[in-house]
């Protein structure tokens, strides 16, 4: 059988009808699920006072799948967005903020108040201790120690 397989077409582009199955049922889902979102729960059949507990279940079941998918489409279609947009716009502030050295070294009073020495190494660098971005104090910069090359 030569379904789902790639045939030359002459220069024009063949989908295979896997694919093509996968997409039309995609779509068949979200819109689907985009009327259901869309729709509003009917009223009930009866007065609530003359339901009985299943009647009740039943009709409450109506408007929690709207819920449900209005949630679903809110996040694929609002949030996922969002997510990836911060995202890229965090990683191009950072890589922004980054290019360049840190400020100079100066030694105020109020930057290290540590009243003891840190229990690990020589005492003076913190747990999570960059050399490019953390001072030592009344050292400054460790990268600006060394000598240049």
């Amino acid at each position: 059988s030569l379904a789902g397989r790639h045939t030359p077409s002459h220069g024009k582009a063949v989908v295979s009808t896997q694919s093509t199955g996968m997409i039309n049922r995609f779509m068949g889902v979200l819109r689907g699920k985009v009327s259901n979102a869309m729709a509003k729960a009917p009223p009930p059949p009866k007065p609530v006072e003359q339901m009985n507990v299943v009647e009740i279940a039943a009709y409450n079941k109506i408007p929690s799948s709207i819920t449900a998918d209005r949630w679903w489409l809110f996040t694929w279609f609002v949030m996922l967005p969002i997510t990836v947009a911060s995202g890229i716009n965090a990683y191009i502030t950072e890589t922004e903020h980054l290019s360049h050295d840190p400020p100079a070294y100066i030694p105020y009073d109020h930057i290290h108040q540590n009243t003891r020495d840190y229990p690990w190494g020589d005492g003076t660098k913190s747990l999570f201790f960059n050399p490019k971005w953390n001072t030592v104090p009344g050292r400054g910069y460790l990268w600006q120690d060394e000598p240049e090359e």
